[in-house]
């Protein structure tokens, strides 16, 4: 195995061993601490600082003494697996490792991590949050609520598989539909009414004012019905039921949140079925042609890997919060397939070549945005921890992507 994989391979192994679901807060909390440890162990010139939201944590590591102005951003956490050796990553050949999170999102942010351990720069930093697929509230949500500066721009890499550039992803509106009945005994239907069969009276309804998308290029609202109760026995015909409906939305379509909720509870109420906001989070986009966007174009290029093709894709991340905020995100992903499943996997080749792609383009940006930047200097982040004073920089030297435009010159250190 090359030496480049084999370090990716071993943070990876790392952190796929945690079980980081939503309710394993003990896995969680072992995980983050893991990282902290392993990343100054090999960087210990890094600043640390710690959030916690409702026993979420989430660490931010700076290089330099200012708030990074490019900052990586990842989390830890996946959803349940049904086997617990889904949590033991495996490597077919040199090729590919699988298990859970490899692809979403632990994969990728081996290669973050790798790359603040071993080539952290001045103006750079490292989110790494751990509530993502609950919503992202108490991640990113928090972090955003709780420090007065603002990164540039963010490399997020929680979408965008095989090298693609989303430029757009869904809003998601969650909603709680409530259906309700007549009791009777099972052995008298007739008797009563069935909270079930009204409930899903209404879903087909609306299943029918919005048909399910085709496949991800069918850039329409689409609705899924992910959770039912109803009933307490079962000889007794039910008298209340409730169901969740996902439902993701695309920018560039004319629906927006509100007016989704607004007609879909309009339609349900014609069946007497009462609906509840659980949440809502709007759409994330990014301009393809934005000068952070053409930046990273320019490195891949550069790097003989591109253009990346741009993407829209159904599902959402935590860039949103970044979006909402005017920060433009970035968006790619290694090689990786399987999100969510008992097949997940990512390829090593890819995810050095992402790697390499995330370092220089965080540096090409760096070198940009020290000669562009008009923000006026701000207080760094205080850090939980201990601040260590950064070593003396080395002599840079200046280093040019082979084929790239002179603004691809940035400074690098021997």
């Amino acid at each position: 195995m090359d030496r480049s994989h084999e370090r990716l391979a071993t943070i990876l192994d790392h952190l796929v061993s945690f079980p980081t679901v939503a309710d394993n807060a003990d896995a969680i909390h072992s995980c983050v601490d893991w990282v902290r440890a392993s990343i100054l162990t090999r960087s210990p010139r890094l600043s640390v600082q710690r959030f916690t939201s409702h026993d979420k944590p989430s660490l931010l590591f700076i290089a330099g003494k200012q708030p990074p102005r490019v900052l990586l951003c990842g989390h830890i956490d996946v959803v349940e697996a049904f086997r617990l050796d889904a949590y033991h990553a495996t490597t077919s050949g040199d090729e590919r490792m699988q298990g859970r999170g490899t692809a979403d999102m632990k994969g990728p942010v081996a290669a973050l991590i790798d790359i603040m351990e071993s080539e952290p720069q001045s103006g750079l930093g490292l989110l790494l949050t751990a509530d993502e697929e609950i919503g992202g509230e108490d991640g990113v949500g928090h972090f955003l609520r709780s420090v007065e500066w603002r990164p540039e721009v963010v490399i997020m890499p929680d979408g965008g598989a095989n090298m693609r550039l989303v430029i757009e992803q869904k809003g998601i509106l969650r909603l709680r539909i409530v259906a309700s009945g007549t009791p009777s005994h099972s052995a008298r239907p007739w008797l009563g009414e069935s909270a079930i069969e009204r409930l899903m009276r209404g879903y087909h309804a609306l299943s029918k004012a919005y048909p399910m998308p085709a496949d991800e290029d069918d850039w329409r609202v689409s609705i899924a019905l992910t959770d039912l109760h109803a009933g307490i026995a079962q000889n007794v015909i039910p008298w209340q039921a409730e169901a969740i409906l996902d439902i993701r939305y695309p920018a560039s379509g004319p629906e927006t949140g509100q007016h989704l909720a607004s007609d879909i509870t309009r339609r349900l109420a014609r069946h007497q079925i009462s609906t509840h906001v659980v949440m809502h989070a709007p759409t994330f986009t990014v301009c393809d042609d934005a000068p952070m966007v053409q930046r990273l174009q320019c490195v891949a290029r550069a790097l003989r890997l591109g253009p990346l093709p741009v993407a829209r894709e159904a599902g959402a991340s935590d860039a949103r919060y970044f979006s909402q905020e005017g920060v433009p995100v970035l968006m790619f992903q290694p090689e990786c397939r399987g999100w969510h499943t008992a097949d997940e996997w990512v390829s090593l080749p890819s995810l050095a070549g992402f790697r390499t792609l995330c370092l220089h383009t965080a540096r090409s940006l760096l070198a940009r945005t020290a000669h562009a930047s008009t923000r006026p200097a701000a207080e760094p982040p205080r850090p939980t921890t201990r601040q260590i004073e950064p070593r003396a920089p080395r002599r840079p030297r200046a280093v040019a992507l082979s084929g790239a435009d002179p603004a691809l010159t940035y400074e690098a250190s021997k």
